[in-house]
């Protein structure tokens, strides 16, 4: 299947978890989505098998955490982590903060969907644990701490 063009509005990409676009809208060469972090959160620590993860901090200030190293990034930073790097964020700031992160190729759109959905559903570390597996996607440990 070859990438046709598509554009997403707003609502749609709030409807579907922030997801923008997805990868069998864009013949699986990325998806991309926005994530509104609050503060003092951010995701376990995990590793995507088959996909590389590209993240650009549009607002706020994260601590990072990649492959055992920590640091911080703020807005205007893009960072590139390779498939199989294990990852983890965290807002450090005292307000809402904004990540855009693109997943490469787009071979994982339940990654984005489903666990999403699960999460706001309240499903158990268990359960998310092995969407994500289902999903390519590894978890390895708890969310940071400040």
């Amino acid at each position: 299947m070859q990438a046709k063009f598509i554009s997403s509005t707003a609502s749609q990409t709030f409807k579907r978890y922030n997801a923008a676009l997805l990868g069998v809208e864009t013949a699986q060469a990325l998806n991309f989505r926005m994530s509104c972090v609050l503060p003092n959160e951010g995701p376990p620590l995990h590793k995507h098998l088959e996909q590389a993860e590209t993240f650009h901090i549009s607002k706020g200030i994260f601590k990072f955490h990649v492959d055992g190293e920590e640091f911080h990034s703020e807005a205007g930073s893009t960072l590139f982590i390779p498939k199989g790097t294990p990852h983890s964020y965290l807002n450090i700031g005292d307000k809402e903060a904004t990540l855009i992160s693109v997943l490469t190729p787009g071979i994982h759109d339940g990654f984005i969907l489903d666990l999403a959905k699960a999460e706001q559903e309240g499903a158990s570390m268990e359960e998310l644990t092995a969407l994500a597996e289902q999903n390519g996607t590894v978890i390895l440990g708890p969310p940071l701490g400040r």
